[in-house]
């Protein structure tokens, strides 16, 4: 049963309770009361412990936190008022007074966020209602509260409004001694159950990604040098995968090949192996307890099948002589190697043009994939060996022979000579101009 934590203030309690009594699917609610920014601020990462999602009373403690605290990963939404909510309460209030001028109106929840409701698509520049502030940013200041109040206050005391709209619950306690003529406007139950829906979507969403397969394959780097070491290998590398698996807490399923080991495993687990997909604490681990390379590629799919291929191929990325992780993900962007500074994202997906130049250059797709990658880690089309080398993972040697063979096709010309030392031979430095093959 997913479990969701409400915050809101002590004025809103009362309308947000109503969520227990909406017709909804089996979900548990829990309540936190804050008192002010600053409060909701010190307590907030203490009290999302143990949750599946956030809900808010209100727009601004919601913007406030998604400023604060934007790297919680939680599903988080707030209650809004909708548009026909809006215009239920503004119709009721019309109805009974005919004289009501839209201009002489102060409605403190209208934003270019949400459109301002609407209001702008019938109402002329003259018109239109006095608001607080144009962009909902301005509702994450600490003191936005205390602003809120005074433009009201300043607003009434000058004449220039006879009615205010809010939706802050506390807001008409605080204004009653100056006798402002205010209307508190709440979701109505049918936006309450919207929201909530809305929000166990996003959960179930979450669940679904956090519990989907992924696979690492990890393979041995064999030669005719090293063959005969090769049971020794096979044993030492699946004893070291036992032992990260029980340092780490965390259960894996291990297959056998001959070559290599596969590890399936769930997203979740996989997130925390490779930090979020920015580094791979195998990699440190294996460097430490093997005497020889492995290549380690992860692979995520919409199915086993899809996420072994991928793994499979993320592997083959390695090309350096020592321990590397690839990630080749379901919308088929490569990334890696990971950890280091030089990684960079390829975009491995069919590409009619790619494929053409594949052609005309006698070049695989993957390779000129992964200049351009290069180029745009870069933002440069001006490389030399030195870039292909370190960002792809392969000696000098190879990177000459690719920048080379782009000469030869006409992809890449000698722009200019570096020598950075007044001996030894200048350095070759490339102009990349696929376009030119066009």
């Amino acid at each position: 049963m997913p479990r969701i934590l409400i915050f809101t203030t002590e004025n809103s309690l009362k309308w947000v309770k109503k969520a227990e009594a909406l017709q909804l699917e089996n979900c548990e609610f829990v309540y936190t009361i804050y008192d002010s920014l600053a409060h909701l601020h010190a307590i907030f990462l203490d009290k999302i412990q143990l949750v599946d999602g956030i809900l808010f009373s209100g727009q601004i403690p919601y913007f406030f936190v998604k400023q604060h605290f934007s790297d919680v990963l939680i599903p988080m939404l707030h209650f809004d008022v909708t548009q026909a909510d809006f215009y239920r309460t503004l119709s009721e209030y019309i109805y009974k007074n005919k004289d009501f001028e839209m201009k002489r109106c102060l409605v403190d929840f209208l934003y270019e966020e949400n459109n301002y409701l609407g209001i702008k698509e019938w109402t002329s520049e003259e018109d239109l209602p006095y608001i607080f502030d144009p962009s909902i940013r301005a509702y994450a200041d600490l003191d936005v509260y205390d602003k809120i109040r005074d433009l009201h206050v300043d607003l009434w005391q000058q004449n220039k409004v006879d009615v205010c709209m809010t939706r802050l619950s506390r807001l008409p306690e605080i204004l009653k001694p100056y006798n402002i003529n205010l209307l508190l406007v709440v979701p109505s139950d049918r936006s309450m159950i919207m929201k909530i829906e809305a929000l166990l979507k996003e959960i179930q969403l979450l669940q679904l990604i956090e519990n989907q397969v992924v696979i690492g394959h990890l393979e041995i780097a064999i030669n005719r040098n090293n063959v005969t070491e090769l049971e020794y290998r096979q044993m030492s590398l699946y004893k070291a995968i036992l032992d990260f698996s029980k340092q780490n807490h965390m259960s894996f399923i291990i297959h056998k090949n001959v070559l290599y080991y596969e590890i399936i495993t769930n997203y979740t687990d996989f997130k925390l192996i490779t930090n979020d997909k920015t580094s791979c604490q195998l990699v440190p681990f294996l460097s430490h307890e093997l005497q020889f390379p492995v290549h380690i590629g992860w692979g995520i799919g919409h199915s086993i099948q899809e996420a072994r291929s991928n793994a499979e191929k993320a592997s083959q990325m390695c090309a350096a002589l020592e321990t590397q992780a690839y990630i080749l993900s379901k919308e088929e962007k490569l990334i890696g190697p990971l950890g280091d500074k030089n990684w960079i994202q390829v975009i491995t997906q069919y590409d009619s043009g790619i494929e053409q130049l594949s052609g005309k250059l006698n070049t695989s797709p993957l390779q000129i994939q992964k200049i351009i990658a290069v180029m745009d880690k870069l933002q440069s089309n001006i490389l030399a060996s030195e870039d292909l080398s370190s960002h792809l993972g392969i000696t000098s040697r190879a990177a000459n022979r690719i920048l080379k063979k782009l000469e030869e096709h006409g992809a890449a010309t000698v722009l200019m000579q570096q020598q950075k030392k007044l001996r030894g031979r200048p350095k070759k430095v490339y102009q990349i101009q696929f376009d030119k093959i066009e």
